[in-house]
């Protein structure tokens, strides 16, 4: 995997039947175009559960068939589940603040239909290889910074612990049934396709939608905790490595950048690029400052070794090809 760029990985995937779950959000509909682009036969599963990012434009221009329904819906989704030899999971519910307003409903989407899925894996395609999307939220607080695979998991919400559960699900199921499963742990992702509308998203694609607008993005407190961002292209590239190196099967591992930014600095670039917006410092609301995290970067070590994988995006750039595809398609996600 070492010695392969992102594009000839990319061709690894002509002619597989790959399937996508989630994949009419953000990162899913992005992971669906890059094998399309490679020549796969891709299906997507996507519930379009409102708030939660799906739109069907986010795969205008490209052909791969989807079906509207829950992923452990047996009744709709094993006869595609039984023809796949890629399985990119990335259905979920992302947003930690609606994790702690509505648990059950974070639990039932990050928790059950994950275990649902798994069962109908087990059952219809123990051959296929499972990427599983987590999150560095599991880590809650961090306790050293960056933060590697070792780190104690203490996630701070409802969020953090449903998608734990759903990582030591693909654990068992690749100890116990032998399911070649990996879940990566993935860090503040930005990008094109991703839902701008509402304030539980996260904070980038805020940024984006008042800069575009022309409204203050409001920065909580000092504005001076930081994150390391990744450009979606780059999350693409190690998820569909992850599927393809045999060694990563039935291992946790952190997709981070070593560049990472106060949240004031990350506002600034988007204010500055997209010519518009401005800063507004707020304080803390009491429901997300409860669960606020403080600095956290990510330690991608062992994702680079063993998948050869490294973020090849900068933020300036990223940001730049986001304001891009939004000012021409703003239409579409607000």
């Amino acid at each position: 995997m070492t010695g392969l760029t992102d594009a000839e990985v990319r061709e690894l995937f002509r002619g597989t039947r790959c399937l996508v779950t989630g994949g009419l959000g953000f990162i899913g509909s992005n992971v669906a175009l890059a094998l399309c682009e490679g020549g796969a036969d891709v299906t997507i599963v996507d519930a379009l559960v409102p708030r939660h990012g799906g739109n069907v434009n986010n795969i205008a221009g490209a052909s791969p068939h989807f079906i509207v329904a829950d992923m452990g819906d047996s009744a709709a989704v094993t006869e595609p589940l039984s023809r796949a030899q890629y399985v990119f999971n990335v259905a979920g519910q992302v947003s930690h603040v609606d994790s702690m307003q509505d648990p059950l409903a974070d639990l039932e989407v990050n928790g059950r239909s994950q275990l649902a899925f798994l069962e109908l894996v087990r059952r219809t395609n123990p051959e296929a290889v499972v990427v599983y999307t987590s999150t560095r939220q599991v880590y809650g607080r961090p306790r050293y910074l960056p933060v590697d695979e070792t780190h104690p998991v203490d996630p701070v919400d409802v969020n953090g612990v449903a998608k734990y559960a759903a990582e030591q699900f693909h654990r068992i199921y690749h100890d116990v049934h032998r399911i070649r499963t990996v879940s990566l742990r993935i860090t503040n992702v930005y990008g094109p396709r991703q839902r701008l509308t509402g304030d539980h998203q996260g904070f980038i694609p805020v940024c984006v939608r008042c800069a575009l607008e022309g409204h203050p993005i409001r920065i909580y407190g000092d504005g001076d905790h930081e994150r390391d961002c990744l450009y979606v292209s780059d999350v693409v590239a190690g998820l569909l490595r992850a599927a393809v190196c045999e060694e990563s099967h039935g291992e946790v591992l952190n997709l981070g950048n070593d560049e990472h930014f106060q949240l004031q600095e990350i506002a600034d670039l988007t204010v500055r690029l997209a010519g518009g917006g401005s800063m507004e410092r707020v304080p803390w609301p009491r429901e997300r400052e409860r669960i606020a995290i403080g600095s956290c970067w990510t330690d991608s070590s062992k994702a680079k070794e063993m998948l050869g994988w490294q973020p090849t995006v900068t933020l300036e750039d990223g940001m730049r090809e986001t304001l891009a595809y939004y000012r021409e398609h703003l239409r579409w996600y607000v």
